[in-house]
């Protein structure tokens, strides 16, 4: 098994984990410049917040992997992660892309893009989906492409503004600024806690 398939099947588990469906999410990197309609904008999100689920290596298929392939793999993506996160919160914070910043999304994005259909949807089979080719790791593409879409603000995100919290989510609307209920509750309880003490 080639270099390149074994990382697509890491990508399936991963993307699997984070809760994303495979299929759906190869075809969403075919969008040109506009984002894809299916385009799965809570990826971005999960994968910031969560990083590489333990739950990935779980899903993959036994004896397939060395031990010390894994790890390879898991240093790449930990690298890469890294390098996501910085951008992501340059394009939550308002920062413009640097020089550096703008040569990495144009290697993954627009360079090294070649995607082909090797084979089309059966309609006897509601089951079929496009076989497509990738040339690069399809989870750091769809990762990269999210930080493009969202320094153009084309996906909004919003960082949650509780203190213990570094979160980042899709708001819903304007005046959405906690990643969840909880912190909403956990904020709004310390505070009427802090009014009783002061009263």
């Amino acid at each position: 098994m080639r270099k390149d398939e074994k990382r697509e099947i890491f990508d399936a588990a991963l993307t699997k984990a984070l809760g994303i469906d495979y299929p759906e999410f190869l075809v969403s990197l075919s969008g040109s410049c506009k984002l894809p309609k299916d385009f799965p904008g809570k990826y971005g999100v999960r994968l910031y917040n969560e990083g590489i689920p333990s739950q990935s290596y779980k899903l993959l298929p036994s004896g397939i992997f060395s031990a010390e392939e894994l790890e390879h793999i898991k240093r790449d993506y930990e690298s890469y992660l890294a390098v996501f996160r910085e951008m992501t919160d340059k394009a939550i914070s308002g920062q413009r892309p640097s020089e550096e910043d703008i040569k990495i999304l144009e290697e993954i994005i627009l360079q090294k893009k070649k995607i082909k259909i090797e084979s089309y949807p059966e309609e006897d089979n509601p089951h079929s989906y496009p076989s497509l080719h990738i040339c690069i790791p399809p989870g750091k593409a769809l990762a990269f492409y999210w930080v493009y879409w969202t320094w153009i603000k084309d996906i909004s995100i919003k960082r949650c503004i509780a203190q213990d919290c570094s979160k980042i989510f899709i708001p819903v609307r304007l005046d959405h600024v906690f990643c969840s209920k909880r912190c909403a509750k956990r904020v709004w309880a310390r505070r009427n806690n802090f009014r009783t003490i002061n009263n």
